[in-house]
């Protein structure tokens, strides 16, 4: 019970980590579309939440360390 906080830390890195992981993934095999305003903005977002998840993992992981 006293590694409860390092437990939850380590949650939030493992589910950061993972969607900052398809995300990127998903800015490289999402599938093309003809509208280049829907394509651009989905390569934004898929590319931000991609950052940010990798940021946030990389926060958590020093926050245990």
């Amino acid at each position: 019970m006293e590694n409860i906080l390092d437990a939850i830390l380590f949650a939030v890195l493992v589910a950061s980590g993972g969607l900052g992981l398809t995300s990127l993934a998903m800015f490289f095999l999402a599938t093309p579309t003809d509208d280049s305003e829907v394509r651009q903005r989905q390569r934004f977002e898929f590319s931000f939440f991609g950052v940010a998840g990798l940021v946030i993992m990389f926060v958590m992981w020093y926050a245990i360390s």
